[in-house]
């Protein structure tokens, strides 16, 4: 089952999926955090934020743990 939450920022959308997950007992994949996360390391690395193909490559090999 895959359930999405769309709203503007701020809005409380990750606090709902992150209820509607544990009341489900499903798992839970903020996004955003990813979104953020892989662009922090293309930061840190030095590697241009448009360049999809490098931004992919970063998230494949990304540890979210």
């Amino acid at each position: 089952m895959i359930v999405a939450i769309d709203g503007p920022a701020a809005s409380g959308k990750g606090t709902l999926a992150r209820r509607l997950a544990d009341h489900f007992e499903l798992r839970h994949l903020d996004t955003g955090l990813t979104y953020r996360a892989v662009a922090a390391a293309l930061l840190a690395k030095g590697l241009p934020l448009g360049d999809e193909g490098v931004a992919i490559e970063i998230a494949q090999n990304f540890d979210l743990a």
